[in-house]
């Protein structure tokens, strides 16, 4: 009983957290319908070759690389070993996980905001329908940005733990969460100042010892009989209420009998728990000690990297080096985009951005206005209630004063880190916005009544994201992306695991596919590793081939769909065409046509064969594109016959045969079947 009680507890604890992921999901998987991520290209096809030729050393401490990642190297390599070649997979597995991560912006703005769930819910689903996700949905290297902004977020709320509650483990948190988002990727190493200011806001939560404060609270709250109490207490006494109130449930369960017992055990378990809670609180460490530990971090970092890229100077996009393509003036500009960016404006070339502000619809501008004015409103209330609040206690205003420095400098710089290089790419903002979004949040907790214009916000927003959204196609990586999921279906997914045992050609390469996407782009999929013909070729037109094998497949860019087709049945109907009366074994009946294209020859020889007794009077009339050819005579059971022909020219056989197999056990037209006719024979 005691079993089932205690199983019932945990349930109706987590249930509202588990309802709340699932709507998150649901939301996750209903704005992202549509995406598809079928076939590697780039740096993720780059990812996978190297995942499939390198030790597990090798790949996730990649030393004398121009990048040093190895949490996100060994993130990468744990799903692509569990997802063993499944590419589809690679866009289900990134919802979920910003999915996840919605969750975590939930339960942090849940706290954040004093417990306005709907509050939290909706800034969560903003986050995920936010436009800047492209790349992390769509693409296997957006693994690497949604681990970083999930660290970088946990390393900002930690800090914030410590800078409004004194909490030593959540600053020790925030640390261990710095040097993995460092190395998840490298400009999350500028966030080292947002520690320090957590470090300098930091005021002790627990005049006394923490754990004597709770014990304190709960001996008033059983004998009603309060007195003076510190802040730690209150709080103490607090939370002993809140985890009572949330347990009330649990505790009506059971038989009459049982219940008094229970009560008495469910009321100990809070207390408990809180003098738990608050005994860590309590244990602070000096801050000098915290301060000496963030120093050891960064420098264990800037070692680490030193010691295997052979540098501290960040690599920048594209290839490039911070150090030689960075310009102030570009930078502040770069700054300033990202700012409009957050702010639902576009800025920069259609590829990068989807579409410029200027450029957009003019509802689509209105949204934006409005949101914005909306936002504008969302501040002035917030400011009103903490005037409200400070005619009460001045002292709580500090308290805001510091979560919007420590907030605004974690947005300041991420956005520095990311205007250095040679251009802003939209996935690079998101996580800018998600600090926003959660400031946002927070802001709620003190504009009352107010808070209604969160929702307003994010239902604005909605449309223009999803306006956005749906020109993802226009973006740098997408019409690429575009044509090699349609390679991985006119491929792997057409003929399955026969592909390996073909070989695949490509008429033109106007797509200007590299050499390596040629060589590798298929033994992704060839989990067995014995995949023998798993290279692309690429010709000219079809006219390169002599004659079309079985094993060949014929593929055709279809540049205004941004997309490939397959012309193998097309190409071999078009070279040779069975047009009535002749078959693919070779029989012809007594009257039958066969159109086919010449090789790279002068002369087309036919062998042709009856299986009957020769008498002389075997005769077949021949025309070749409707002009009469000498008669065939047979003397023999085989004989050959000879057409001039110039090089690659279509040519129409005609036969007219006054003979037929006697006795023949098929018959396969309305005419008899006459003879064997080879093309091209020797």
């Amino acid at each position: 009983m005691e079993l089932r009680n205690r199983i019932a507890e945990i349930f109706d604890k987590m249930k509202e957290g588990l309802l709340v992921f699932a709507v998150l999901l649901g939301f996750g998987f209903f704005i992202n319908q549509g995406v598809e991520l079928k076939g590697l290209y780039m740096d993720d096809l780059y990812l996978w070759s190297c995942y499939g030729e390198q030790t597990f050393k090798e790949f996730v401490f990649p030393v004398g690389s121009t990048r040093f990642r190895f949490i996100f190297y060994l993130a990468a390599w744990l799903e692509m070993f569990l997802l063993d070649g499944q590419v589809g997979l690679m866009v289900p597995f990134n919802i979920v996980l910003n999915a996840l991560i919605a969750f975590s912006i939930y339960k942090i703005s849940e706290r954040m905001s004093g417990g306005r769930k709907i509050v939290s819910l909706l800034v969560a689903a903003a986050y995920l329908m936010s436009r800047f996700s492209y790349y992390q949905i769509g693409q296997f290297y957006g693994l690497m940005e949604s681990l970083g902004l999930w660290a970088a977020l946990g390393m900002l709320y930690y800090t914030w733990r410590y800078a409004t509650e004194r909490h030593s483990f959540a600053f020790l948190g925030a640390n261990v969460l710095y040097f993995l988002a460092s190395f998840i990727h490298e400009r999350y190493m500028v966030l080292v100042p947002v520690l320090l200011l957590g470090l300098l806001f930091g005021t002790r939560a627990c005049v006394r010892n923490g754990a004597q404060a709770v014990k304190k609270a709960v001996q008033e709250e059983e004998t009603g009989e309060p007195d003076e109490v510190s802040d730690a207490e209150e709080k103490a006494r607090e939370e002993i209420r809140n985890s009572r109130r949330s347990r009330a449930q649990g505790r009506s369960r059971g038989a009459a009998a049982g219940k008094i017992g229970e009560r008495s055990t469910a009321a100990k378990r809070p207390a408990r728990q809180s003098e738990r809670t608050a005994a860590a609180a309590g244990f602070d460490i000096p801050k000098w000690a915290l301060l000496l530990i963030t120093i050891a971090v960064f420098a264990l970092i800037q070692i680490i990297r030193l010691n295997t890229i052979g540098t501290l100077s960040p690599a920048g996009t594209g290839g490039t080096d911070v150090e030689d393509t960075f310009v102030m003036e570009e930078a502040m500009e770069h700054a300033w985009a990202q700012v409009d960016f957050v702010f639902g404006k576009n800025s920069g070339p259609d590829y990068l951005c989807v579409m410029p502000y200027e450029d957009s619809p003019e509802e689509i501008q209105e949204l934006i206005g409005k949101a914005n004015m909306v936002l504008g409103l969302s501040v002035a209330a917030f400011i009103v209630g903490c005037v409200v609040e400070a005619v009460k206690d001045w002292r709580k205003v500090f308290g805001h004063l510091k979560t919007l420095i420590l907030f605004l400098a974690f947005i300041a710089l991420c956005i520095g880190a990311s205007s250095v290089t040679i251009r802003v790419e939209m996935r690079w903002v998101y996580v800018v916005y998600a600090a926003a979004l959660i400031l946002l949040a927070y802001m709620s907790s003190r504009m009352h009544v107010a808070a209604i214009l969160v929702p307003i916000y994010v239902a604005l927003m909605f449309q223009t994201e999803t306006f956005y959204r749906d020109h993802w196609d226009v973006l740098y990586l997408w019409p690429n992306q575009l044509r090699y999921n349609s390679l991985a279906e006119e491929t792997i997914e057409k003929y399955g695991e026969e592909i390996f045992d073909k070989q695949v050609y490509i008429i033109g390469n106007t797509y200007e596919m590299s050499e390596f996407t040629a060589e590798t782009f298929l033994k992704v999929y060839d989990e067995d590793g014995k995949g023998k013909n798993t290279t692309i070729k690429f010709i000219d037109s079809d006219l390169d081939f002599k004659t079309i094998r079985d094993n060949a497949v014929i593929l055709w860019e279809d540049a205004e769909n941004n997309a490939y087709k397959d012309v193998t049945e097309f190409v071999k109907h078009q070279r040779l065409n069975y047009a009535y009366g002749s078959y693919e074994d070779g029989w012809v009946d007594e009257h039958g046509k066969i159109v086919l294209m010449n090789g790279n020859t002068d002369v087309l020889k036919l062998g042709c064969y009856y299986p009957g007794t020769i008498t002389g009077k075997q005769v077949c009339q021949i025309k070749v594109n409707g002009k009469r050819m000498p008669d065939l005579v047979f003397t023999d059971n085989y004989m050959t016959y000879e057409i001039p022909s110039a090089p690659y020219q279509m040519i129409s056989l005609e036969f007219s045969c006054n003979f037929y197999v006697a006795n023949a056990k098929e018959k396969r037209g309305e005419e008899n079947l006459a003879m064997v006719v080879t093309l091209g024979a020797e």
